[in-house]
């Protein structure tokens, strides 16, 4: 019986590294992940041996958020309080036929959009982005 002690405290110093994020949680800091730009998704059709000749454009579009999409009203208006709360965007209820769909922000550039919406699935927001324009 000592000897489980001895290897259960050994296994607990061994293991004792910084604290974790749920650690953090339970002392009451909030979590907030850092978007790093290894996440970002530079993946180009590119021809070997072509350079680039032209910059893009700054402005492609008009690009937004969207959340999800209900078909009932009262959910929706239900859903849009709680978006708006946890995200701090003022979270627009669209109506195209059948569905209600919860969309927020407004960004010219689609890699702006997707890093927006990539650093809310870190705090497990499921959002995708949409062209509107």
């Amino acid at each position: 019986m000592r000897n489980l002690l001895l290897i259960l405290a050994f296994c607990s110093f061994a293991f004792a590294v910084e604290p974790t994020d749920l650690d953090s949680l339970f002392r009451g800091h909030e979590y907030k992940p850092e978007l790093k730009s290894s996440l970002r998704d530079t993946t180009t059709s590119q021809v070997p041996g072509k350079s680039q000749g032209k910059a893009e454009k700054a402005s492609d579009g008009y690009y937004m958020i969207q959340f999800e999409a209900l078909a009932d009203f009262d959910a929706a208006q239900r859903r849009r309080a709680q978006l708006s709360a946890s995200t701090g965007y003022a979270v627009q209820v669209v109506f195209d036929t059948p569905f209600y769909k919860l969309r927020a922000g407004g960004w010219t550039s689609k890699k702006a959009a997707e890093d927006k919406a990539r650093e809310l699935s870190a705090y497990n927001i499921p959002a995708f982005v949409v062209k509107i324009k």
